[in-house]
């Protein structure tokens, strides 16, 4: 279980997950916009986040006995507006449906309540082998608490 004040956690509010995240130099392309993939890096720090939140220890998943990981099976994403060099972003991450081998969610990526990117995709729970499994009962139940209805 992690520390619910893990530096970089964000902040769970009724289900939803809010990550502050800077744009530095390293996030930019040679004009000072967000290279577009990197909207795809601040999601996954906002998912990642979300979990450990929820006390979701991924290093733990990973190296138990069932070795067990989430890997994005698809992903829609809009690109609406630029984020540029030193913008105050705020990743936001919304569970929308929780399955039996997978979770969706709505990220946001949004810069003074303005959404520059909106991405809806699909994490599945993988094994080793790299094949879908169901979501572990504790895992699921915690996924669940966020309010989402089950399949």
């Amino acid at each position: 279980m992690s520390e619910p004040s893990s530096p970089g956690a964000g902040t769970l509010k009724d289900g939803v997950h809010f990550l502050p995240v800077r744009v530095y130099w390293e996030d930019t392309d040679a004009g000072g916009i967000v290279y577009h993939a990197n909207y795809l890096k601040y999601m996954e720090r906002g998912r990642s986040d979300m979990l450990r939140l929820l006390g979701v220890d991924q290093m733990v998943m990973m190296e138990g006995e069932n070795r067990l990981t989430f890997a994005v099976r698809s992903a829609h994403i809009d690109y609406l507006r630029s984020a540029r060099l030193d913008d105050a972003l705020v990743v936001k991450t919304t569970p929308t449906k929780l399955g039996g081998a997978s979770i969706q969610v709505v990220q946001e990526v949004l810069r003074d309540g303005d959404c520059l990117v909106r991405g809806e995709l699909k994490i599945a729970i993988v094994n080793e082998q790299g094949r879908a499994v169901r979501l572990p009962r504790p895992l699921h139940a915690t996924l669940s608490s966020l309010n989402q209805a089950p399949d």
